[in-house]
């Protein structure tokens, strides 16, 4: 037996579905007349679906025309349907929901052209059907992006861009359920009463006035003798969202003794009267246990984004500081450790372990004579490379000097393990750290803006041109400047200029390529909007050693925030391992600043991965300047790094400081400077490898300006030349302009 799981996964039945009910939506919606006027609903419908569908809305028209004996009366409502089913088949491919409406439009104003042709319609006729297609074509576009979103899946999640699409439905699907009545009892008003009182149990207040005021609206749209009744349900969804706590049959009670207000103070007529039954019967199906949950399952707003956000920030907050209390209590925990470790005297655990089953104990420690006692303490000072020799007349001699070695090679491995010991600690605190610290700006209020539907045009753009890409993200920051986040799988390779095309043509906005980053299995793509500032940098190097690589490394990067870095780093000596401490060092950089890592943290996590790399020493220095291409602001940071220099407003400036390389302390603190740059301003970022006496040589060539490449040559030219081509070092030099960027569109 087939399960109804099953059924409704079928693609077929999934289809036949779509059909039918497209038919039978035709043939409700074609009867309808809202105030005694007929409205090009069905035009709307057709435009909005598929093909076949459309063709199904022109059958269920045509058929419910010729059953209730309209065919005659609005022939150029079907031959609008008609028109947009035929455009529908010939333009094959789903539109969107500007074309749906720009089709729905068209059409109308197509069929009323072809009988003014006829001479049917002239004069003042032509008001109402520009009205009308006006009305279709917001319909149309409307109802395309309900069942867009319904096609995701239920149940349909609603966000704020949705509240007027959603509204627009729902009040010409409750217009069109009254002219289905039941006697003088309207769908409507049922459909109406439930909806107001669902909404009002789950979302109070906001939800009870909201439905109520849209209800009341398809009510006086569908027919103004409703008037009367329909002015109240506001009130009464006010009503009972205010009373959401109580019981249903509560809430239905106040929902039916303010709606009967209507009819106290209106006219009794059958209209009001029926619609005020059709309520009554409406609220009965909300006391039924299934129905609110029923409901929850077809839709959700999502109106718990700001409190689901401020949330997970306070949770994120929580979780930084129950790290913060970890980490605290194990450093206390460590630190008494490491002052109780056994302090006990060598001399002492000597005379306990062989003096005291000596039978020539008395005799030396006990006549008076501190001579053992002094030669004893001189022994446990000894190293313990030095040349032990036992206190004179020692019966014991060779245990005695044996026993005191033994204790010094224990106390010397211990001092090893516990200062390796204290190493992993250090790195595992500094980790821990830097995870409160992530945890802690993460818990932040946001400083950037999402945008949902530009994130699905971008997705759809994308998608269009086959670009394979998982996920993708739009924000704007307080700049205002938009950035896109693409993340696509490792192994595929996305053409970035064809990105930066497509994105820049289809957004109506330039674009600029930032980068590409991998992390795991997941490649990130990052593009911003052009405006601000923008850097470019050139490099050169030369190695001390022609058969050998540079031991200096250099690297430009960019990060999610707008932010540009040159790096230079320099390993300690020179040729292959020098190069790769330094290449280690500027690639755990990047990749640490591009997850979201802070400068200062980033290097704290290095200089400790450094230093417990191994037994031997190893470090690097670390050169970073990063410039924000919104300001142009300049923040160097500078560990054991050469020197900097900064041409702005005519002027060099040298910045230059002694600090610590990375790995060398456990706590690598940096020279940091601050400067604001300008459109032409220029940056040389220098290692060590050069030459004091080439500085004026330097600031010559950068007030002289000129290309980035050439200029960088030609101080590393000149430095060979000084050092009389062999350079006492690796050296390299790193030039970087500022200039200003496109503007925004």
């Amino acid at each position: 037996m087939i399960e109804w799981s099953e059924l409704r996964a079928d693609p077929r039945v999934r289809y036949a579905a779509k059909v039918t009910g497209s038919g039978a939506a035709a043939c409700l919606l074609a009867t309808v007349q809202l105030n005694g006027m007929s409205l090009p609903l069905n035009t709307a419908l057709a435009a909005a679906v598929s093909p076949a569908c459309g063709a199904a809305v022109l059958a269920g028209s045509a058929a419910s025309y010729a059953l209730t004996g309209m065919l005659q009366k609005q022939p150029a409502l079907l031959c609008a349907v008609a028109v947009t089913a035929v455009l529908r088949w010939i333009l094959g491919i789903q539109p969107g929901s500007k074309a749906s409406a720009m089709l729905a439009a068209g059409s109308t104003l197509i069929s009323a052209v072809i009988f003014a042709l006829a001479g049917l319609i002239n004069g003042t006729g032509w008001i109402p059907w520009i009205c009308g297609s006006i009305l279709a074509g917001v319909l149309a576009y409307c109802i395309r992006e309900v069942l867009v979103r319904i096609g995701t899946g239920l149940p349909v999640r609603l966000h704020d861009a949705d509240r007027l699409t959603f509204s627009a439905c729902y009040v010409f699907c409750i217009a069109a359920l009254c002219a289905v009545r039941l006697m003088s009892v309207g769908f409507g008003e049922m459909a109406a009463a439930f909806v107001t009182l669902t909404a009002a149990r789950r979302y109070r207040i906001s939800g009870g006035m909201a439905c109520g005021t849209l209800s009341a609206l398809a009510l006086m749209l569908a027919d103004t003798g409703t008037a009367g009744y329909a002015a109240m349900l506001p009130a009464a969804g006010f009503a009972a969202g205010c009373l959401a706590g109580h019981s249903a049959g509560f809430l239905y009670l106040v929902f039916q003794a303010v709606c009967a207000l209507g009819l106290i103070l209106s006219q009794q007529t059958a209209g009001i009267a029926g619609a005020w039954v059709g309520g009554m019967i409406g609220g009965l199906a909300f006391l039924i246990d299934p129905a609110p949950q029923l409901a929850e399952q077809l839709l959700q707003w999502n109106d718990s984004e700001a409190d689901l956000a401020a949330l997970t920030n306070a949770r994120m907050q929580f979780l930084s500081q129950s790290i913060a209390g970890v980490r605290g209590a194990a450093e206390q925990i460590a630190g008494l450790m490491s002052g109780s470790e056994d302090g006990c005297d060598a001399a002492d655990r000597v005379c306990e372990q062989i003096c005291s089953s000596c039978k020539s104990r008395t005799l030396c420690w006990e006549s008076g004579d501190d001579e053992v006692k002094r030669c004893f303490r001189r022994l446990a000072q000894e190293p313990p490379s030095a040349r032990l020799k036992a206190p004179f007349n020692c019966v014991q001699a060779a245990r005695v000097t044996a026993e005191f070695a033994r204790i010094k090679r224990q106390a010397l491995t211990a001092r090893a393990l516990n200062a390796r010991l204290r190493e992993s600690q250090k790195l595992l605190f500094s980790q821990m750290q830097i995870t409160e610290s992530l945890l802690t700006r993460a818990a932040q209020p946001p400083q950037k803006t999402y945008h949902r539907e530009l994130t699905r045009f971008v997705s759809d753009v994308l998608e269009r041109f086959g670009i394979p890409v998982k996920a993708a993200a739009v924000s704007t920051g307080e700049d205002q400047r938009m950035l896109i986040e693409l993340y696509a799988p490792k192994d595929d390779e996305p053409d970035p200029e064809l990105i930066e095309d497509c994105l820049s043509e289809a957004l109506q906005k330039p674009l600029a390529f930032c980068g590409t980053e991998i992390a795991g299995n997941v490649r990130r793509l990052l593009l911003r909007s052009a405006g601000g500032f923008c850097v470019s940098a050139a490099a050169a190097q030369c190695a001390v050693h022609e058969d050998e690589p540079c031991g200096d490394c250099w690297d430009t990067f960019t990060d999610g925030d707008g932010a540009y870095y040159l790096a230079v780093s320099d390993g300690m000596g020179s040729g292959r391992r020098a190069a790769l401490d330094a290449r280690i060092v500027l690639s755990d950089f990047r990749q640490l600043v591009q997850s979201g890592v802070e400068c200062r943290e980033a290097a704290k996590i290095i200089n400790a991965l450094m230093m417990t790399r191994s037994g031997e020493e190893r470090f690097a220095t670390l050169d970073i300047a990063k410039i924000c291409t919104d300001t142009a602001t300049v923040t160097l940071y500078k560990y054991g790094a050469g020197p900097t220099f900064i041409r702005h407003a005519g002027r060099i400036t040298l910045f230059q400081a002694a600090t610590n390389p990375i790995g060398i302390l456990p706590d690598a603190e940096p020279f940091t400077a601050v400067m604001q740059l300008e459109r032409g301003d220029m940056l040389c970022l220098l290692t060590d490898g050069l030459d004091e006496q080439l500085f004026p040589y330097i600031r010559k060539t950068m007030q002289q300006g000129g290309d980035l490449q050439t200029l960088a040559h030609a101080v590393c030219n000149k430095a060979q030349r000084s050092a009389k081509g062999d350079p006492r070092d690796d050296m390299t030099v790193l030039a970087a302009a500022v200039s200003a960027a496109v503007a925004d569109d």
